[in-house]
């Protein structure tokens, strides 16, 4: 980078460092941190679960590498990668692809046309034989069927292969860019497949199965099949579709997921194609899965058992995240993909909030109170403080987005997702969450820069004039917290005297996870006359009275090293010796020797960006933690879910900014970092794999 930006961008970021220096409780969290991540990775468990340490290492390799079980270890993992690349399977699939990617898009729209004609006339037989609305076919399929045939007809028309229209075109490109694929890759498939008359035959075949099967569920069965195998080759995607489509898959589906992105990165893992590394962090997800597991079988309740397996189950995207999700491209994607959803979800929860579906002003909200206020948007998680945490979530994200990649349309349209998201988050009404997106905005703004602290000042200096500006109805409902006339505050402040009694009496053990244990043993603590509660209604006591004291603690610990590694980041980002990259390291975790990363998400090199990428995700989580003293949402498997990936998105951008910078910087041998010893081990593999593949040629 030029002297004079670079310059000027460490004195700017120099408040970090002397605000740290000049405080004593800042100072001595900073060297108890310190201290902690010493133990971690020089003690038990960095030798047991860690490769930082590379002494440790190679004498540890040196001897395991001497013994008759490494020998037979090798031969068993060698020979089976070897069956594996070379099994029927796996070479019936890559030629299916292939394949595919050989045809004509007229081999395509013939069955598409004939996929949708064949659709419409089993349609109307249906309707005749079943004497259906006087012989009317479902609108539904018949609707499907017009789709199919008009998106056919270009297809015909076309004289281009699949490969050669994925490069070609805008779309096309977008898609490669998406998946992780190089147009070199696609561009290399030469030949011929497909034939219009057999093509034409499995459409009308797709179209007989109508008659029993519903023609979505055929071509969902389609998609499914394609997205198994995309996400087969880059288990990445399988994260990428988790953050796009958890408002909108049921639980089971996501989990389903979840177990089948594990299996294929554990495939890629085993194949030598992923790697595999453990953080002190990363230990403290472990430790709270445990606790998870402890929790649902030793219960009050037989039914815990579901939602413990559940919930381990989930929290495995946080793994998935970080170990999968390491280069600076897929964390773009993974941000981009969770603010595109989220604008959806917003879109979808004012279109329902306006049209009078989806909500209901007596089952979320205090009517005689707030009169104004005729209904509360809840979108697709079908309740109002669910959507306001889903939101709270990914707004710093979008934030980060704005201020941080640069001009144009992306800062154009960070703003307007910004927009969506936040009149979204208002029509929610949830009090709870704009206090955590509050929260979050301040401390964004110090994570941010030094210079940005003026408008946290200046926030605060006109809130006094903001009930001239703002609507009566915002701000009745804004300065109702704490307000024990809303039954809404009294209807928590009961629940939470009734769970500290249930915590004194079962501190250390719990009860158990989930609504088994927690409807058996709440009606015996009851206050006030509120005889029924879902939970507790604050995340932290319901932690504490499910798992027990050493879960809250787990939680909190966790929490702690989380944090504690990005402002350790900020503070390396504020040493003016550091410097970084103006473009990304292409040999870190590089699959197979394949180019990860496209010019389209290519990395700036500045600090504050980098700092902004990590503060966006962390930002979220401070924003749910603060909600978190209000409600608990956890019991919505599917926000649960979003939780630990976003905290897996914090978590990556903090590796791998940290791993920019050890690029950069000349690592000692015996330093505590395992990311220079994996990308020289990664080089040398992609150097063997490129040998290996011109000798075959």
């Amino acid at each position: 980078m030029p002297s004079s930006p670079k310059n000027s961008e460490n004195s700017k970021d120099s408040f970090l460092v002397a605000l740290v220096r000049s405080s004593i409780i800042l100072s001595s969290l900073d060297r108890f941190t310190k201290y902690i991540y010493t133990l971690l990775q020089n003690g038990f468990f960095g030798f047991l679960f860690t490769g930082y340490n590379s002494s440790w290492k190679s004498t540890l390799s040196e001897r395991y590498s001497k013994t008759k079980f490494a020998a037979h270890e090798r031969e068993f993992r060698y020979g089976t990668c070897r069956r594996i690349e070379s099994s029927v399977i796996i070479a019936g699939v890559s030629y299916i692809m292939k394949f595919l990617l050989c045809c004509r898009l007229k081999v395509f729209g013939a069955f598409l046309s004939s996929f949708g004609l064949y659709t419409a006339v089993i349609a109307f037989i249906g309707a005749v034989i079943h004497n259906n609305l006087a012989g009317l076919p479902d609108n539904s399929s018949v609707l499907f069927a017009v789709a199919l045939i008009i998106s056919s007809i270009p297809l015909i028309m076309s004289k281009k292969r699949l490969s050669e229209a994925l490069v070609s075109s805008n779309i096309g490109r977008f898609v490669l860019k998406v998946t992780g694929y190089s147009e070199s890759e696609i561009s290399e498939t030469v030949g011929d497949g497909g034939h219009i008359n057999s093509t034409f035959l499995v459409g009308i075949i797709c179209g007989a199965l109508t008659y029993n099967i519903s023609p979505f569920l055929i071509f969902g069965a389609i998609v499914v099949m394609i997205a198994a195998y995309l996400i087969l080759v880059r288990p990445e995607l399988g994260v990428l579709a988790l953050f796009f489509f958890m408002p909108w898959l049921p639980t089971m589906v996501l989990a389903a997921l979840v177990i089948y992105t594990s299996i294929c990165y554990f495939i890629k893992l085993f194949r030598g194609k992923r790697i595999f590394v453990l953080e002190p962090v990363d230990i403290m997800v472990t430790a709270f899965a445990l606790m998870l597991f402890f929790g649902g079988f030793i219960s009050l309740s037989s039914s815990s058992i579901k939602p413990s397996l559940l919930m381990i189950c989930l929290l495995c995207a946080y793994y998935l995240t970080v170990e999968l999700i390491v280069t600076r491209s897929w964390l773009i994607k993974c941000s981009v993909a969770c603010v595109t959803s989220a604008v959806f979800e917003s879109l979808y929860g004012i279109f329902l909030y306006f049209t009078g579906g989806g909500y209901s002003s007596q089952a979320w909200l205090d009517s005689e109170m707030f009169t104004s206020i005729g209904g509360r948007a809840v979108g697709s998680l079908e309740n109002p403080n669910m959507l306001g945490e889903y939101l709270i979530l990914i707004i710093p994200v979008a934030f980060a987005m704005l201020i941080g990649r640069g001009e144009g349309m992306r800062r154009t349209s960070a703003f307007v997702s910004l927009g969506i998201m936040g009149s979204c988050l208002i029509l929610t009404w949830s009090r709870g969450a704009w206090l955590g997106l509050m929260l979050a905005v301040v401390v964004m703004m110090f994570m941010w820069h030094s210079r940005s602290l003026w408008l946290v000042f200046a926030g605060i200096i006109s809130l006094p004039f903001l009930s001239s500006v703002l609507p009566q109805s915002i701000i009745g409902r804004f300065t109702s917290i704490g307000n024990l006339s809303d039954s809404s505050t009294s209807y928590r402040v009961h629940i939470w005297h009734a769970t500290v009694n249930m915590i004194k009496d079962n501190v250390w053990s719990g009860i158990g996870i989930g609504e088994g244990a927690w409807n058996r043993l709440y009606p015996l603590y009851t206050f006030m006359g509120v005889e029924a509660a879902p939970h507790s209604h604050n995340l932290y006591l319901q932690i504490w009275l499910e798992l027990g004291l050493f879960g809250l603690l787990t939680f909190a610990a966790f929490i702690f090293l989380l944090y504690s590694s990005g402002f350790t980041l900020f503070s390396r980002l504020s040493d003016p010796s550091v410097t970084l990259r103006s473009e990304l390291t292409e040999d870190l975790f590089i699959d197979a020797g394949k180019q990860d990363c496209h010019s389209g998400f290519s990395v700036a090199g500045s600090k504050t960006q980098l700092r902004l990428s990590c503060a966006g995700p962390l930002c979220g989580i401070i924003a749910v933690l603060a909600q978190g003293m209000t409600d608990y949402t956890w019991y919505n498997y599917r926000l649960y879910l979003m939780f630990w990936l976003i905290c897996g998105l914090a978590s990556a951008y903090i590796r791998n900014g940290r791993a920019m910078i050890e690029a950069e910087c000349d690592v000692p041998e015996d330093k505590n970092s395992g990311y220079r010893e994996i990308m020289l081990d990664t080089s040398k593999r992609k150097k063997k794999r490129q040998t290996e593949r011109h000798g075959q040629k």
